[in-house]
């Protein structure tokens, strides 16, 4: 297909949004659909490589694979080694073992997969996650895969004009699908093929059904078309559920500027975008991992500026070096074989599988009692009595412990770890558990999440509700949550309004509460959450074992603690004149000091949330039990 200045500047606007919004994503909050302007772009460009090859006769999917695998894999495989070579010097066991697996599934283009499997993309965990970004290269590549053969499949059967109006309807299809899936699943939404598949054929559309932009307009329309994109950047944000309708904002840009056509913009034709947008593949590739380093180093945010400027510099050298290079086009298996996207993609694939099968070399800890096995055990999120009384209201078997239960526990995951310690305490404890992830022990409210999350939430608090009226047994209900989420974002009201509150706010609904169990004589009492700073204390204890080094390394000073859950925990305490409320943070924070560790038991097992061990330990030394009960 003959060059286009126009795409090539379109490719440097994408990969500019993507790099600020992760180097600085209060800058940019919506910088992310730059990835959908890539999805765009590929699909126009893909869908004309194969349709011009059928019109002459000498499409070859096999070739057309091995010309994506010599684009993609080079780059990809140099980055891959390069990250896994240094993991080996700066990452535990558990992180290089991670690293492992999403090299090998990145080279296999599956690590869309893992990583819907793992976590969203929003999520802080996910700033640790080295390969991350490679998510889009699998979304394409399956399109690679996929979308010829359909093709090939369809002009067999089917005249052209049949084949067009086809695939018209499929990315219909495959749009409301999409905005389906993405309320319902949406981080499901946000990494498969399937949801992501109609930006590509959209793409597509716009090869197969031309038009003609007089110039007189044509200048108009480019602005109108990159003012689409624009706006994608700066008012859309990861709080919205994405890709599903939102996303037509950027994608209807990029089509409009596909069909303007102008290899003469000042706008996209510039000297610094068509340079940047030549290198854009390895620049997007390099990006991100020193997003991670920065995040890894904790270098704060003055950082960005040299992480920019040091991934523009290794993404043109990894495209002069690396993906400018041309490549002998094969007759036989042999000359296949030798391609360096094969043996690359070779080389990387055992690399990452070996690193993952011997659990990221934990033999090159220094200290010999560190085992991967036995951290990852410590270190695993508990969910209580059962991974079942998470989410849904469940009063089967699994969470409880008797018919005729005396203590309720219900909360968000804060709830779920406080299980283990009531236990510990008390094994006769006779507790029922009602605990659904992010969404607190309050009637009536809800936290405003992606999806159904607010519904959800008002509902399963509305069950509890029900519940407590017709049980007879309960003497007391342990509360327990964050509260941080309430403040943060809009909330949903039992009534359907949604709206942002203060925290004075939240204390009334959380007042009406308390008062219902009281009136159903039921003493609450309410255990704050643990002490945050934003730090992954189970990642840092876990470190320090592997290195050797003093657990303590990782205690923090009080006045570290997040504002706003200092807000929170003096909030709670002022409740502690009419209610029992069980503070953690006066018993893990003595003389100013945080301890993130008893010993050598982990309290913490990441930034918030007590370990499985750490809960059992803090439910004996302060007698859970007791406190609830006394």
């Amino acid at each position: 297909m003959q060059f286009r200045q126009d795409i090539n500047g379109l490719r440097a606007i994408a990969v500019i949004g993507v790099m600020l919004f992760h180097f600085q994503p209060t800058l940019l909050p919506g910088g992310f659909a730059g990835v959908d302007v890539f999805f765009v772009i590929s699909g126009f460009l893909m869908t004309g490589i194969i349709f011009k090859g059928l019109a002459s006769s000498q499409f070859s999917i096999l070739r057309f694979y091995l010309s994506r695998a010599n684009r993609i894999i080079p780059p990809l495989s140099a980055l891959c080694l390069v990250i896994l070579f240094l993991g080996a010097f700066i990452l535990t066991p558990q992180e290089y073992a991670e690293l492992g697996k999403h090299a090998y599934s990145s080279i296999l283009f599956f690590s869309n997969i893992v990583y819907w499997n793992e976590s969203g993309y929003f999520d802080s965990s996910s700033s640790f996650k080295w390969l991350l970004h490679t998510w889009s290269l699998s979304v394409e590549w399956q399109f690679y895969i996929i979308y010829p053969v359909i093709v090939l499949f369809l002009v067999k059967v089917f005249n052209l004009n049949t084949v067009r109006l086809l695939l018209a309807v499929l990315t219909a299809f495959l749009f409301v699908f999409s905005v389906l899936a993405t309320y319902y699943s949406p981080n499901a939404a946000y990494y498969l093929l399937p949801t992501r598949g109609w930006e590509m054929l959209v793409g597509g559309l716009v090869y197969l059904f031309p038009a003609n932009i007089s110039k007189d307009r044509s200048k108009f329309f480019e602005f109108i078309a990159i003012g689409f994109v624009l706006i994608s950047y700066f008012f859309i944000d990861s709080d919205m559920l994405w890709p599903s309708y939102y996303a037509v904002v950027p994608v209807f840009g990029v089509v409009m500027l596909l069909y303007v056509n102008n290899q003469n913009s000042l706008i996209t034709g510039n000297y610094i975008l068509q340079k940047l947008g030549a290198a854009s593949y390895s620049i997007y590739l390099w990006h991100w991992p020193i997003v991670v380093f920065i995040y890894y180093f904790e270098l704060g945010k003055f950082a960005a500026l040299f992480g920019i400027t040091l991934s523009i510099l290794l993404g043109f050298l990894s495209y002069n070096l690396i993906e400018k290079v041309k490549f002998i086009k094969p007759k036989t298996v042999k000359d296949i074989l030798m391609l360096p996207s094969i043996y690359l993609g070779a080389i990387t694939l055992t690399v990452g599988l070996l690193v993952s099968y011997f659990d990221g070399l934990e033999s090159r800890s220094s200290n010999t009692n560190y085992s991967l096995s036995h951290e990852l055990e410590r270190l695993k999120p508990t969910k209580g009595l059962n991974s079942s009384c998470d989410l849904n209201f469940n009063t089967s078997a699994e969470c409880r412990n008797s018919n005729s239960p005396e203590i309720l526990i219900w909360g968000d995951s804060f709830g779920m770890h406080l299980v283990e310690g009531v236990l510990s305490s008390n094994p006769d404890a006779k507790i029922i558990q009602f605990t659904k992830s992010s969404c607190g022990p309050i009637f009536d409210l809800a936290p405003m999440k992606k999806g159904d999350f607010a519904e959800s939430c008002l509902e399963f608090t509305s069950k509890v509700k029900t519940w407590i009226k017709e049980n007879t047994s309960v003497k007391y209900v342990v509360m327990s949550s964050p509260f941080i989420q309430y403040l943060k974002k809009p909330v949903q009201f039992s009534d359907g309004r949604q709206r942002n509150i203060n925290i004075s706010e939240l204390n009334r609904q959380f007042a009406s509460t308390l008062t219902f169990l009281e009136k159903k004589g039921i003493k609450p009492v309410i255990f704050s959450p643990p002490p945050m700073t934003g730090r992954n204390f189970g990642r840092c204890l876990s470190t320090q074992l592997y290195k050797g080094d003093e657990l303590s390394n990782c205690n923090f000073k009080e006045i570290e603690i997040d504002i706003i859950q200092v807000e929170v925990l003096n909030w709670l305490d002022s409740l502690s004149s009419k209610y029992k409320v069980v503070s953690l943070k006066n018993f893990l924070c003595r003389e100013g000091v945080c301890e993130t560790h008893i010993g050598n038991t982990y309290v913490y097992r990441d930034s918030e949330h007590l370990s499985k061990e750490g809960a059992k330990l803090l439910g004996i030394e302060m007698n859970f039990f007791k406190l609830i009960t006394n």
